[in-house]
């Protein structure tokens, strides 16, 4: 009986990692894109508009398949470039919903 509880709980957890892991990944690879996507608008002349920075930022969402709309990116463009992106993502676990909230952000300086 135990062998049976231990392999549905190492189930039941493994089922979750397959359903999460995915979301922090892209997420993970959202954030060193906002960060690269910073330093390049730091150094780049003349220096990208912010609305410019929006719908590359935006396009990237996009293909990674996150939930992100064009209001929920907020770009300045300045001495410093600072990026802040918030989205939520809901993972269907079949019993619950489990609702996962991202703030990925990046500055630079060219300081």
């Amino acid at each position: 009986m135990k062998a049976i509880l231990s392999l549905a709980f190492l189930g039941i957890v493994a089922f979750c990692a397959l359903k999460i892991v995915p979301v922090y990944v892209d997420n993970y690879q959202f954030q060193d894109y906002l960060n690269n996507t910073a330093v390049d608008a730091t150094v780049r002349q003349p220096q990208p508009k912010p609305e410019d920075l929006q719908a590359a930022i935006y396009s990237k969402a996009e293909s990674l398949g996150l939930p992100v709309e064009r209001q929920d990116i907020k770009v300045s463009v300045g001495q410093t470039v600072t990026i802040d992106v918030a989205y939520e993502v809901y993972v269907d676990l079949k019993i619950y919903t489990l609702p996962l909230h991202f703030t990925p952000s990046a500055k630079n300086s060219n300081i």
